[in-house]
């Protein structure tokens, strides 16, 4: 899908709040509601709005642990990739996961309530999995900066 102007305008508003009414969004990218409305169902099935969240605060939540964890798995067969890629996608305090290049085959964000929740996540779960390797985690001390919004 080719982006014009006013899809640019329209991905910038909604991703810096996916609660605005339609009669808002219209104003803010100056076009009529049922145009902005149409834009709208393009960009969804054109598969370039995938999908609307609400954020939350991890830390007010008590997730206030937050881990980048390289693993290295024990081959690179279809096989390996896709069980350790579903017991990723199965363990809901993995939050975000990344094919790598480089000296690791996968980073992954993980979040925890306690240090020692994550130390049983790490031995129990992680290391202990049959396609796992090894494994190397980075405690978060601060986030700095944390977007969603991707520059259109």
């Amino acid at each position: 899908m080719q982006l014009q102007d006013a899809d640019r305008r329209i991905l910038r508003e909604v991703q810096g709040d996916a609660t605005l009414s339609l009669k808002d969004l219209a104003q803010r990218v100056a076009m009529s509601s049922s145009t902005a409305w149409r834009r709208v169902q393009d960009l969804e099935e054109a598969g370039v709005i995938t999908g609307r969240v609400t954020l939350v605060d991890p830390a007010l939540l008590g997730l206030t642990v937050c881990v980048l964890l390289n693993v290295n798995i024990v081959a690179q067969s279809t096989e390996t990739r896709e069980a350790f890629e579903r017991f990723v996608r199965n363990h809901e305090n993995i939050l975000q996961c990344y094919s790598m290049t480089g000296a690791h085959d996968y980073t992954l964000m993980v979040r925890t309530r306690q240090v020692a929740d994550y130390e049983r996540f790490l031995m129990d779960e992680l290391l202990a999995h049959p396609s796992v390797a090894s494994a190397q985690s980075q405690l978060l001390l601060r986030q700095v900066k944390n977007s969603t919004v991707l520059p259109v």
